[in-house]
């Protein structure tokens, strides 16, 4: 994508997350009436991070999640329907009710189920991307994740390797600034989570996300 957009898609990347925000207020709505079984981590606010990058992505390439994952899923193509049955744990949900709503995903459209463990999905995506490589792939992966991640060694030793080994994938943190209840300053001696790619020899950049 040029960094000129058009009025048509700029209008189209619009629509995609005023989706995300709608969907999101419905179910909390929904959630706070008891109508929603389990719990929810929603994604109001960040829409613009999900939406721009996967605006981006080529239908082959891949995503991995977190536990707030609602927004990455409608973003990457899942449907409203889909993402809904699979909060209600029906069979017509993206993962046929199994996997709630930290666990949404669908292969096909290129996202693997989400992984709800913090930092679980930075090595997951560094295995992707060197499959990827292995097998010849030009796919792009994509691995979001949150501030809290930051803090673990599951993130170093992912991001480590990706690029020790130069693989194709993109580590896309969405710092909300909270980890659960925890400030992120309280955790990061460091504001900006983008200079920390300088200590792996990889391009860093930070981008206003906010919605």
């Amino acid at each position: 994508m040029t960094e000129e957009l058009t009025d048509n898609q700029q209008l189209h990347l619009y629509r995609e997350m005023l989706r995300i925000r709608v969907f999101e207020d419905r179910i909390f709505e929904l959630f706070e009436a008891g109508r929603v079984p389990g719990t929810v981590h929603q994604y109001q606010g960040q829409e613009a991070v999900a939406v721009g990058v996967c605006a981006n992505l080529r239908k082959d390439d891949l995503i991995t999640s977190t536990h707030r994952s609602h927004g990455h899923a409608i973003a990457r193509g899942l449907s409203l329907r889909e993402v809904a049955a699979e909060l209600y744990g029906k069979a017509a949900g993206c993962c046929h009710g199994k996997g709630g709503s930290m666990h949404l995903g669908n292969v096909k459209l290129g996202m693997l189920p989400a992984i709800a463990i913090v930092a679980g999905s930075v090595p997951v995506a560094t295995g992707l991307a060197l499959s990827q490589q292995m097998l010849g792939s030009d796919r792009v992966t994509v691995c979001f994740f949150g501030d809290g991640t930051v803090g673990t060694g599951a993130f170093h030793e992912g991001i480590n390797l990706a690029a020790v080994w130069q693989l194709p994938v993109v580590f896309v943190c969405e710092n909300n600034r909270y980890a659960a209840s925890t400030p992120f300053d309280m955790t990061s001696p460091v504001p900006n989570v983008a200079v920390r790619a300088q200590a792996y020899g990889i391009p860093g950049v930070t981008v206003d996300g906010m919605a």
